[in-house]
């Protein structure tokens, strides 16, 4: 998710400005607002796409799960019709509906966890950035402060409220980034479970008719009974 290091980027490159005493500081506060704003809102977009994305894979799983569930209906007439044959290519449909509705379940799975991860970020920067809001002018003065004062000196560079705020904000991010990271390697645990459902759907397939001819056993086991 690159759109937290575009953050982290602003907050760094107007740091620097307002240690170059370049620009108005308080003109300065406030632009690297608007700029976290704009990155926020394209995070927001990022965010709702991939909301939409898990939706309609969850809608495939559904719809593929109904399909597999009619591919054994019709396995069933088929049976009680006398004819195997027809019923076994109608539970080969259902078996390659089935993998079909699992890999999209688990990929709807992995863009839900994704928004619920950048809708908590995005919160938690909403706060910083309304904070560095309210107290723009208070933190400008701090910066006007910290440039007059004797290198050195108390009120220098490292004294200077405003700069260590954009650096612990800065610092923040890092944390968050790290967050995001950390929900990637969950992530990347489901890909390996749906790599792992793969490989045995690809054994299953290997196994040529075996799989159809088990459960063809067990439909007529279930209808005889």
């Amino acid at each position: 998710m690159g759109i937290f290091s575009r953050l982290n980027t602003v907050i760094k490159s107007n740091l620097n400005a307002l240690v170059d005493k370049a620009e108005d500081p308080e003109k300065l506060i406030g632009q690297t607002i608007l700029d976290m704003r704009t990155e926020m809102k394209k995070a927001k977009r990022e965010m709702v796409s991939t909301l939409g994305t898990a939706k309609r894979l969850d809608k495939e799983a559904d719809e593929l799960e109904e399909e597999a569930a009619d591919w054994e209906r019709k396995a069933v007439l088929a049976l009680k019709a006398g004819d195997d044959d027809l019923a076994r290519e109608a539970l080969r449909h259902k078996a390659k509906a089935s993998r079909r509705a699992r890999q999209a379940r688990t990929r709807a799975s992995q863009a839900a966890a994704s928004v619920e991860q950048m809708k908590d970020t995005l919160e938690k920067l909403e706060q910083k950035v309304e904070d560095l809001e309210v107290r723009k002018q208070s933190l400008a003065s701090s910066v006007r402060r910290a440039r007059e004062a004797p290198a050195g000196g108390a009120g220098g560079r490292f004294g200077s409220e405003t700069f260590d705020e954009l650096e612990r904000m800065a610092g923040r991010i890092d944390e968050l980034d790290a967050e995001v990271e950390a929900q990637s390697v969950l992530d990347e645990d489901e890909i390996s479970r749906a790599e792992l459902e793969a490989r045995f759907a690809r054994l299953e397939r290997s196994r040529g008719d075996a799989g159809v001819e088990d459960e063809l056993a067990a439909l007529k086991a279930k209808l005889d009974g």
